[in-house]
């Protein structure tokens, strides 16, 4: 965590503690609608059609980080859990107990599960391919 305060430092405004764990949950409003992700895919010079195999990219890039930072922290990779019932606290708990860890990364555990995307097709009226909302399943990370 300290090389985190190191390298973000001046971007922090304060520091949240507690007992157990904190959950953040947040939405990058721009990225939340068709336009604003095609105008953020746009700056990055990502075409509509290329628009799947570089999110593909860009995941398997994030879930590369995520399993060595699982690695370095906790000695295990990234443990797939085949349900999305499974309660991760309870696994989390576990993990604690038979590790003996009282602080810190305890595991990043991985569930496929349903989600909010985006999927390029053609539009008509346009005469070229648009981004549209889908629903889809894809891969969350719990840390």
């Amino acid at each position: 965590m300290e090389t985190f305060f190191q390298q973000f430092g001046s971007k922090i405004k304060g520091v949240l503690t507690g007992f157990d764990r904190i959950v953040f949950k947040g939405c990058l409003r721009h990225l939340s609608y068709a336009e604003g992700a095609a105008r953020f895919l746009a700056r990055r010079g990502v075409l509509n059609k290329d628009y799947k195999a570089w999110m593909r990219a860009q995941s398997a890039a994030l879930v590369a980080a995520c399993e060595r930072i699982a690695l370095e922290q906790t000695g295990v990779g990234i443990t797939h859990i085949p349900s999305l019932r499974e309660r991760k606290e309870e696994l989390a708990h576990a993990r604690m107990r038979e590790k003996g860890v009282a602080s810190g990364l305890v595991g990043v555990w991985s569930c496929t599960e349903s989600c909010r995307t985006f999927r390029a097709a053609f539009d008509p009226g346009a005469g070229r391919p648009r981004l549209c909302p889908d629903n889809s399943k894809c891969k969350h990370l719990y840390f």
